[in-house]
């Protein structure tokens, strides 16, 4: 299994809670998740640990904000 199937499914249930319209492709190993096109988030896992991980876009000023 190349990414978690539960954490994909999760993020869906939440992505269709939001109302916005998206679609999932599998991209980069894991489940990317699609919004107007651009990446939003997707899920893979860590191959030298083995964890799920989440990936999220966030933008470069909320990124800055949350690095200090």
């Amino acid at each position: 299994m190349p990414y978690d199937e539960y954490l994909g499914e999760r993020i869906t249930r939440i992505m269709e809670s939001a109302g916005k319209p998206f679609f999932s492709k599998k991209m980069m190993g894991g489940l990317v998740f699609m919004v107007n096109d651009k990446m939003c988030c997707g899920t893979h896992v860590d191959k030298k640990y083995g964890d799920s991980l989440l990936m999220l876009r966030v933008g470069e000023e909320n990124y800055q904000k949350e690095i200090g």
